[in-house]
């Protein structure tokens, strides 16, 4: 079964916007401030957690570890903090109040190569985007390893995946996109190099890139999925992919990058299939 990090889900009674999907399971969070975990192949619910989520009305983060896929993290039900879960467990695991002055859009596991993970001497760290346009970097238990800003409003936050400066000879540098009124890349030491913005003045709720990081796809408001494509300077833009009726809630890549998936208000699932990972067809369709 493929294993999607992040999926977003739009049902008739609750409006489900992120989740992550480990192997069997679903883990979402819902309107009523619950984070439940379901079983993928039964529909049913396995283990919920009450009154530790923010509302699911609101854009907020979700995250799995992948070096440990039973430790998630969520977005406090303040919108400005972090709950962290370890599955096994019938009760939350911790809180960290307060982690940012604005509500967390997006949560990110950082790769264990990037230099603020190895100086901080634990195995996983963050990487969480305030919607005012402030990105941490922090350890599960809170510590603030760095901090920068990236645009006047943000909705998203996205590594480069391969090991930091893993390209560095081929002269692609390590970046960390974020995505909100525009798209920027922050590359550490130097800063912000790089902006641009296709979206038409709409917020860009998404953005992530193919495990080998060669291709970058945003989703923003109004239902658009754009794809660009990376080169040691710069992105280049590629155009429009295919659109939803409405908005898109969530979009995630497989990880050897054979299907896209989005999930919409128009309470239908988008499915591309990219093809093998280094050659195949490709195609569209929907789930409804």
């Amino acid at each position: 079964m493929l294993r999607f990090q992040t999926l977003g889900v739009v049902s008739d009674g609750k409006v489900i916007i992120l989740g992550a999907l480990l192997r069997s399971k679903i883990l979402a969070c819902t309107t009523s401030r619950r984070l439940s975990v379901v079983d993928v192949e039964r529909g049913e619910q396995l283990l919920a957690y009450d009154n530790c989520a923010a509302s699911g009305r609101d854009r907020t983060g979700l995250a799995t570890d992948p070096t440990s896929p039973n430790i998630a993290v969520s977005v406090a039900v303040n919108g400005k903090g972090l709950t962290l879960l370890d599955l096994r467990m019938p009760l939350p695991l911790d809180y960290v109040y307060d982690l940012h002055s604005s509500t967390i859009r997006d949560i990110v596991f950082l790769e264990s190569s990037w230099p603020w993970a190895t100086s901080s001497g634990v195995l996983s760290t963050l990487i969480t985007a305030g919607s005012d346009g402030c990105c941490k970097v922090c350890t599960m238990d809170g510590r603030i390893l760095h901090t920068f800003y990236s645009g006047r409003h943000l909705n998203t936050v996205c590594p480069t995946p391969e090991p930091y400066q893993g390209f560095l000879s081929n002269g692609f540098y390590s970046v960390i996109m974020s995505g909100g009124d525009k798209i920027t890349s922050y590359v550490p030491n130097l800063g912000i190099q790089e902006s641009f913005c296709e979206n038409r003045d709409k917020p860009i709720w998404k953005v992530r890139y193919t495990s080998n990081g060669s291709f970058l796809y945003s989703v923003c408001e109004g239902g658009v999925v754009r794809k660009y494509r990376r080169y040691p300077d710069r992105h280049e833009y590629l155009g429009e992919v295919y659109t939803h009726k409405g908005d898109i809630q969530d979009l995630d890549i497989s990880p050897y990058d054979e299907y896209l998936i989005t999930a919409s208000k128009d309470r239908t699932v988008g499915v591309l299939r990219l093809g093998a990972p280094s050659h195949g067809w490709t195609d569209y369709g929907e789930l409804t």
